[in-house]
């Protein structure tokens, strides 16, 4: 099984499009996108690929009218500022900003940290798992794919 992981996509929507095509294509169903994707497009995009299961944090720039709602709305996408989700044993947490889902899960185990944010691309091993930033999809950081159970992660800068 794979994860991909992004974020910061901005008003790439394209960019986000061609994403999500490559994983349907590819048969990877599940999605990590750690904020800022500010636009409402983006809801129109991720109603195109209901067969891929989308963790969504909101990120500072994703205050758009109705289109947090509009996202909750769609049956295979879970949004919220903190997203706690398990995938092969495996726990994770994303929030857009570094800290925020840590301090949200106290008390709770989690292997991997997912944060956007910074535009910074970044896998630091803790102790007790990992933190991930996939930097900004807008700024040409490309995506991350993580293959479960192993952890390995494999930076991706085109959709082929």
């Amino acid at each position: 099984m794979k994860l991909a992981i992004v974020s910061d996509s901005h008003h790439a929507v394209d960019e986000l499009d061609k994403l999500l095509s490559y994983l349907q294509k590819n048969g990877i169903k599940h999605l990590a996108h750690a904020g800022d994707f500010m636009t409402t497009k983006v809801v129109s995009v991720f109603e195109k690929y209901p067969e891929i299961q989308v963790y969504i944090s909101r990120g500072n720039m994703d205050f758009l009218g109705n289109v947090f709602k509009e996202m909750r709305a769609l049956s295979h996408v879970e949004i919220d500022d903190v997203v706690f989700f398990e995938l092969e044993e495996i726990q994770f947490a994303i929030s857009h900003v570094q800290g925020m889902a840590q301090s949200s899960a106290a008390g709770k185990i989690i292997d991997i940290f997912i944060h956007g944010h910074t535009h910074q691309p970044k896998i630091e091993k803790t102790e007790t798992g990992m933190i991930i930033n996939p930097g900004s999809l807008m700024d040409g950081a490309g995506f991350m794919l993580m293959d479960l159970p192993s952890l390995e992660v494999d930076r991706k800068f085109n959709f082929n």
